[in-house]
């Protein structure tokens, strides 16, 4: 559990009271409404700027709690989390567990653009996902993969870099994009894809550059933003959007029921959906904006492939049962 800008400066407190022997740490802790306590699957390089902000301006004194989308949810949804709001988290992934949320619609939501406007009340836009394909540029001369249909290539067998779905919830959601994106049967595309990975699944999304980047895996699946940091960065990868069309979907941040500060929640999220923060993804993380007024410049038009949310939301279940039993069993 992390605590960042007014932690900071109660221990600076705390260390001149050391001094005197006046003062007792417990004291520098802020009363409960001024708390606010915060899930989130994201990179500390996108949440932590943002809460540190945040509590600059407001003086609600944030504790973060991270790890994998699916995981966050599941305690969540078992009454196993002391959060009060879950910032990040694909559409999918928070439709499928929108009971646990409370309804919140902010007074900035107006600005959202409707196509982006998913959460129907339950949880709130954030910034807009695109999921792609990433190559190695030193280890991929020639064809380099174009579409999801490269992915069943057997030449690429081994060679794929991909994140387990059933805790990464943007793997999740690239593999509902790949089986929505090619015809033959969902489960016959499956198994070649599972075939295709050779036994390489990686347990969490943030491994996919890594394993692209060192040359374990020559291609991968990844997200826009993770992908163009990358790039931006120096490394040998260059970004593909699948010709067959992919997913555009936003991740979300939704007020926890029952939680213990729902107020602070909802002036995170009125935070989040404000113009100078929204300017900042597309500035600052490689993002897309959900606001309707704000251009996403530079960035190139991702095919859309018309994502079937409820397609992916129904089929949850069995589909990461059915990969449970193909990567445990190995696919000849």
């Amino acid at each position: 559990m992390k605590r960042l800008a007014p932690l900071l400066l109660a221990l600076a407190l705390l260390a001149g009271c050391a001094r005197t022997g006046t003062q007792d740490a417990t004291g520098l802790a802020p009363e409960e409404e001024a708390r606010l306590v915060i899930c989130t699957p994201h990179k500390e390089s996108v949440y932590a700027p943002l809460i540190e902000e945040f509590e600059q301006r407001t003086g609600i004194w944030v504790q973060v709690e991270t790890g994998g989308t699916t995981t966050l949810l599941e305690g969540i949804a078992a009454g196993e989390s002391s959060a009060d709001l879950i910032f990040g988290g694909g559409a999918d992934s928070l439709d499928a567990y929108s009971g646990c949320f409370a309804p919140y619609t902010s007074p900035n939501a107006a600005c959202i653009a409707p196509e982006h406007d998913l959460g129907q009340g339950q949880w709130t836009p954030f910034s807009v996902l695109t999921t792609v394909l990433i190559y190695n540029t030193k280890l991929v001369r020639q064809n380099p993969p174009d579409s999801w249909e490269c992915l069943l290539d057997r030449g690429w067998r081994g060679r794929i870099a991909f994140a387990d779905p059933g805790s990464s919830g943007s793997a999740y959601t690239a593999l509902c994009t790949l089986l929505q994106a090619l015809d033959g049967g969902e489960d016959k595309v499956l198994t070649a894809f599972v075939r295709n990975l050779d036994g390489q699944v990686l347990s969490d999304s943030s491994d996919v550059i890594t394993a692209v980047a060192d040359g374990s895996c020559y291609i991968g699946v990844t997200l826009e933003e993770t992908a163009r940091k990358a790039v931006a960065d120096g490394l040998d990868l260059a970004v593909v959007y699948p010709r067959e069309g992919t997913c555009v979907l936003p991740d979300g941040a939704a007020v926890i029921s029952g939680c213990a500060h729902p107020e602070n929640a909802e002036r995170f999220i009125d935070f989040l959906l404000e113009q100078e923060t929204q300017q900042r993804l597309i500035t600052n993380f490689f993002r897309r904006s959900v606001r309707a007024d704000l251009a996403d410049d530079g960035l190139p038009q991702a095919p859309d492939l018309h994502y079937d949310l409820e397609r992916a939301d129904a089929g949850r279940q069995q589909l990461l049962k059915r990969w449970q039993e193909l990567t445990e069993e190995g696919t000849p």
